[in-house]
């Protein structure tokens, strides 16, 4: 393998290095090594270039504006030796495409002007608090009725009155305050702003705001179609969207990211803009491994496939079919030729057959043609011409997972998502999320997220009593099991094989567990501690809620404390064994 210093080629710290990196990159496709030395380097729209990617999960625009593009390069390392990378505007860090055997590590990436930003509420009565906002850390302006906040390179972009809140002692997510929606915004001077709630939340004196602003149309490394990439030792300070987005990827190695606040610059709960970790239609295996992530204004890691629909016959072996979800469209490899395709029964979410692909023709941003090897038999094109109830499914896009040692700090929402139906493992994990800590999801209906779990271990995790603070969409217990499943049968459960032991839960009263649609369940040998930290004990809710679920063993758990209850809520249920 090269070894190329950049350094030797006039790329130095200190600098904008935007186009001469990309310049250099040229020169070297194959074996080679690029350091970096421990130093600043600046990234610049204006020097960048830009690209049409189509980001899963992310706003759809013309072009992305890329920092560092690594495009059909095999067998190189990027090594920052500590290096800061520091960008201006809206722009994506990485963007790894068509890469083989390519890691990234040692690296700190960060905004002068953040992307996202913070206040502190210094009064708050009834429906009226007011947050001063640090003109230092968070430049802005008020604008007449709203904020806009300065990211850098002659960019504005304007608050989405919608905001998180933290406390100030432990940076948790304040308990019982979810979305919190601004209604008006008054400037009463000195940079303190007067915010109009819709209603009287549980937001207290000297409590943090994550303040939501630029939209979210980069991400922090971007990988599409490549494999066997690591991502090591980068702490990301600022991001303009996603953290790491890989799709369409095998074998994706995530060791050492972290997500934090740059605490040195005044920011105490604004850092990453939206998830931290989303893996989109990947295959192989992903490893992500002793990561940190903290005041994330969205789910830390998120795995999944991506369903479409098609009511439309073109002919035997051919549909037309549609993606339905804004954010996840117009994918140039949703399908490849000798993929396999699994067809699902929107209403059960039953799969009702298998199909190769033969051809995959994208006609626009939200509609293609799907061609197979074969006829396809009369049940799914009966299906498809009835309507809206045929979903279809990439099952060569599926990925298994393996999630250890990594710290899930207080985020919004869940902890860490799931739905594949390759094996999962989410074991020796620290999870303090303000809503479940773990989702078993599975979708063809609302987020079209697709991915039924057929393997999947949870162990030796320790859930805090933060966990479930606040209720968000599908976090019905600490480990919610909750696919949609619109018309659900007992016989037929569509999750199976979940095995939930010898982890540590910290309750103050919630749902441990809520389980719908899942067969072979296991929740054993777990040791359960009532906390006394929290007053709170939610009404008629049991730690164990079932429904529609089959086959399931309860045994050889630890209860430690006053807990109100240790029943077992069963609707819909068959062959529930339980020592409770």
């Amino acid at each position: 393998m090269k070894t190329v210093r950049l350094k030797d080629h006039g790329i130095l710290p200190n600098t904008d290095i935007t186009a001469s990196l990309r310049a250099l990159f040229e020169g070297y496709k194959e074996d080679t090594e690029f350091l970096f030395e421990d130093g600043d380097y600046y990234f610049s729209p204006t020097n960048a270039l830009q690209a049409d990617y189509r980001l899963s999960n992310t706003d759809v625009i013309p072009l992305r504006t890329l920092a560092i593009l690594l495009k059909d390069m095999k067998n190189c390392a990027l090594k920052g030796n500590g290096a800061r990378l520091w960008l201006s505007g809206q722009m994506q860090v990485f963007t790894l495409d068509h890469c083989e055997k390519v890691s990234l590590e040692g690296f700190t990436v960060n905004w002068k002007k953040p992307l996202a930003a913070e206040g502190r509420v210094v009064s708050k009565k009834g429906w009226e608090m007011d947050v001063y906002i640090d003109p230092e850390c968070f430049p802005h302006r008020f604008t007449g009725d709203n904020l806009e906040f300065d990211v850098g390179a002659d960019e504005w972009y304007a608050f989405g009155k919608s905001t998180i809140v933290f406390e100030p002692h432990g940076l948790l997510a304040r308990r019982d305050v979810s979305d919190v929606c601004i209604k008006s915004i008054r400037d009463l001077g000195g940079s303190v702003y007067r915010m109009t709630l819709y209603g009287d939340e549980n937001i207290h004196e000297g409590d943090l705001l994550n303040m939501r602003h630029c939209p979210r149309i980069h991400a922090g490394v971007f990988s599409e179609k490549c494999s066997d990439i690591t991502v090591e030792n980068i702490v990301f300070y600022s991001c303009g969207g996603l953290g790491c987005l890989s799709q369409f990827c095998r074998n994706m190695t995530y060791k050492g990211v972290h997500f934090l606040t740059d605490k040195s610059l005044g920011r105490l709960v604004s850092g990453g803009r939206d998830d931290g970790m989303h893996i989109t239609c990947n295959a192989g295996t992903v490893t992500i491994t002793e990561c940190t992530f903290h005041a994330l204004m969205d789910d830390p890691i998120n795995v999944h496939g991506c369903s479409v629909t098609s009511d439309e016959v073109v002919d035997e072996r051919t549909l037309r079919c549609n993606f339905r979800h804004h954010q996840a469209c117009g994918f140039l490899y949703w399908a490849e030729q000798g993929n396999e395709i699994s067809f699902i029964n929107r209403a059960s979410m039953e799969s009702i057959g298998n199909a190769i692909v033969s051809s995959y023709i994208l006609e626009d941003r939200m509609t293609f043609l799907l061609t197979f090897d074969r006829p396809l038999p009369q049940e799914i094109l009966e299906k498809a011409r009835e309507g809206d109830g045929l979903a279809l499914d990439n099952l060569t896009h599926t990925a298994a997972f393996v999630c250890t040692n990594n710290r899930f700090g207080s985020c919004r929402a869940r902890g860490v998502l799931v739905s594949t139906p390759k094996p999962v493992k989410i074991t020796d994990n620290y999870f303090e999320s303000s809503g479940s800590a773990i989702l078993v999801a599975g979708d063809a209906n609302y987020w079209f997220e697709s991915g039924e779990c057929h393997d999947v271990e949870i162990s030796r995790n320790v859930f805090t009593s933060a966990c479930l603070s606040s209720i968000y969409q599908f976090c019905d217990g600490v480990i919610s099991i909750c696919p949609v499943v619109p018309s659900p049968e007992e016989e037929k459960p569509f999750h199976k094989n979940i095995r939930i032991t010898e982890n540590v839960f910290d309750t103050v009263g919630v749902p441990l567990l809520y389980a719908f649609s899942c067969k072979d369940l296991v929740f054993s040998e777990n040791r359960i501690f009532k906390s006394p930290s929290i007053s709170y004990q939610p009404e008629n809710k049991a730690p164990l809620c079932l429904r529609y679920c089959k086959n399931v063993l309860v045994e050889g758990n630890r209860w430690f404390g006053m807990h109100a209850t240790t029943a077992t809520r069963e609707e819909h249920c068959q062959n529930v064994k339980t020592d409770l």
